[in-house]
């Protein structure tokens, strides 16, 4: 496994560590009983060690799935197609009650989709419904793989990136929501979050933000304008949500209260349809 790769599964499992915890939680989100394992001390390791440097632990992260799998579960009563940007150790066509006619496709480095790959087989379990995936990275040409893979660009599709664009610079970003959307037909969904510029400025990204400066890699993308990035793109109808609103809640997050507070500190949730 390439560098590269050991990072980005790095990420994956940190992420899991957190769906881990949810989990076991009597109040629980949503269930992922595969978490723990894909987590394992890499994961456990980094979830403490971002908390730390936040001051508290990530209440967000939690809402962030289920708003998503509540978005992926609606789409898909219309679209048997989901695309999962970024896959990760994420295991939604696993532990969702998705319809037996949904293909998931799952993108991401080979690496780290080997890895997942691995927990899950040794733990016997076995995905609702098809489920391919495809060693890409998103920086090139993705499509060709996944249109090589069967996907059928006539067919309405769920697009959804989960904790993605955060990780990618600002072509980037662009290039692949401009893809998705000629790779879709009316009543395709595309679903992401994304963040404000003022991210960066946060204490708690300092040391961070230098580190990526002094080794003259750049910065994450965020964006203050999301709405205008998505209808640039090719994409339409989109319903922005922050977290602590009545969606994107689940009685964990408070509301935001916008008096004082930097508009540029906002999460955005979205979800966008093609016309």
């Amino acid at each position: 496994m390439g560098s590269e790769d050991l990072a980005v599964t790095g990420t994956a499992a940190w992420i899991a560590a957190a769906r881990a915890r949810e989990s076991a939680r009597s109040d629980r989100l949503f269930n992922d009983p595969w978490a723990h394992l894909l987590a394992g001390e890499l994961g456990r390791a980094r979830l403490a060690a971002s908390e730390r440097a936040a001051g508290g632990e990530n209440a967000f992260l939690p809402v962030r799935t289920r708003f998503f799998d509540d978005v992926l579960l609606e789409a898909t009563r219309w679209a048997r197609q989901v695309v999962l940007l970024g896959a990760g150790f994420d295991t939604r066509a696993y532990r969702l009650a998705l319809p037996k006619a949904t293909t998931v496709y799952e993108l991401d480095h080979r690496g780290t989709l080997a890895a997942k790959e691995s927990v899950l087989q040794a733990a016997g379990a076995a995905p609702v419904c098809a489920r391919l995936t495809i060693g890409v990275d998103l920086r090139t040409d993705w499509s060709a793989p996944l249109l090589d893979a069967g996907f059928d660009p006539g067919a309405p599709t769920v697009w959804l990136a989960e904790g993605l664009m955060f990780y990618l610079e600002s072509p980037t970003v662009q290039a692949l929501l401009s893809q998705t959307a000629s790779l879709s037909q009316t009543r395709s969904t595309l679903a992401f979050d994304v963040f404000g510029t003022g991210l960066l400025r946060l204490p708690a990204m300092k040391s961070w933000i230098e580190q990526r400066q002094r080794t003259s890699q750049p910065l994450p993308f965020c964006t203050d304008e999301p709405a205008a990035l998505v209808r640039r793109c090719g994409w339409h109808r989109c319903v922005i949500t922050e977290p602590g609103q009545e969606a994107a809640c689940f009685g964990r997050l408070s509301s935001r209260r916008d008096g004082g507070v930097d508009p540029t500190t906002r999460t955005y949730l979205l979800a966008a349809e093609r016309a």
